[in-house]
């Protein structure tokens, strides 16, 4: 079976993550697998090379401009693959596949990967949805996700939750577990919704209590400078770093000693995913959608309403006091990552896109 996949691009963000193991899976499986990248960011995610890579780079040449040229890529490569199935990640690309829809045969599946109604104003989330009619199916990882789409679109919509691949994960530690530091993990693009504000302002206020904890923030984004600059005024470059990106987050997570998410909005937090696999003790806001599907709030984690920095801080401070409830909770949200092991994802995704592709 033909199978195609198209996203914006390979960078280190979540949905790329995501479709970039998918697709392998699907290679695995002795599929012939594509993936078309519109090169919007550069890319962080090795690919399987037993898949075809498409670059089409239109970026620069105007907004409207570069959309028209990606959307005429798209369809030269819809055309020339004629592939039995087709899946886009990420709104911008999945808008332009279901305006494609009516020019393929292929069975076309549009895959959100984040809270569309926060990230996105009315009107751009409202026309999508009109569009994705077009589409055979619609992917989204979360219930609540799935609640929030118009009535109409129902019919269409799947759910499944992204793939843990725990064996990729571990090949970041082949050695014995490290020890654990006194240090505090996040991890994400410096970006508004991921409010590293209120992280960074809520671990400052440790400072007197804690002084030998630190916390380090791994990521880029528009926001570095910014946050840095917040960091200085608090007095805090010595304790709160920013730490770039790395392609061995497992590794830190497995060296750090507590894991926070600060997100003011998330579609589902694969970081928080692997932190818990990592057996961290992990501090969420309480955002949509993700973090209540995962974590039970003072059982295998902490919740803390979006934005509130008194109780960040006492969340913090609560597992900085106490090492046992950081071990027993590690324990626990490690355990709770079951359900999202890769094998059981990618059968669900393999059962889908064969279903798709018998019915073409």
């Amino acid at each position: 079976m033909k199978i195609d996949f198209f996203i914006s691009s390979l960078s280190g963000g979540g949905a790329e993550h995501v479709l970039t193991n998918i697709a392998r899976n699907a290679a695995e499986q002795g599929h012939d697998v594509s993936i078309t990248t519109f090169e919007k960011r550069p890319q962080f995610y090795e690919v399987d090379p037993k898949i075809e890579i498409n670059r089409c780079n239109n970026t620069g040449s105007g907004r409207l401009r570069e959309v028209l040229r990606d959307y005429k890529d798209m369809r030269r490569q819809l055309k020339k693959r004629k592939a039995d199935v087709v899946i886009s990640f990420l709104s911008r690309t999945n808008m332009m596949l279901a305006l494609a829809a009516p020019f393929t045969k292929s069975k076309i599946i549009v895959c959100d990967r984040n809270n569309r109604r926060m990230s996105q104003s009315a009107f751009v989330f409202n026309l999508s949805c009109q569009l994705y009619r077009m589409a055979d199916m619609v992917g989204v990882q979360t219930n609540r996700a799935k609640a929030s789409y118009p009535k109409y679109l129902t019919k269409k919509i799947f759910v499944i939750a992204n793939p843990l691949d725990r064996e990729q994960l571990d090949s970041q530690c082949p050695e014995n577990a490290p020890e654990r530091t006194k240090t505090v993990i996040s991890v994400g693009r410096l970006e508004q919704a991921k409010d590293f504000e209120t992280l960074i302002s809520a671990f400052a206020r440790t400072a007197q209590e804690y002084p030998d904890w630190k916390l380090n923030i791994y990521g880029q984004g528009k926001k570095h400078d910014l946050l840095q600059d917040m960091i200085t005024k608090l007095g805090q470059q010595q304790r709160i770093k920013l730490c770039g990106v790395t392609k061995t987050v497992f590794s830190e997570m497995k060296r750090s000693g507590i894991f926070v998410l600060s997100s003011r909005y998330e579609g589902f937090p694969n970081v928080l995913c692997e932190a818990m696999y990592a057996g961290l003790p992990c501090i969420s806001s309480d955002c949509e959608f993700g973090p209540s599907e995962l974590i039970s709030d003072s059982e295998n984690g902490c919740l803390f309403p979006v934005g509130d920095i008194d109780r960040l801080y006492q969340c913090l401070t609560e597992l900085m006091s106490d090492p046992s409830k950081r071990a027993r909770m590690g324990e626990l949200a490690k355990k709770s990552t079951d359900f999202i092991e890769s094998s059981r994802i990618y059968e669900e995704w393999n059962s889908l896109i064969q279903g798709a592709g018998k019915a073409n």
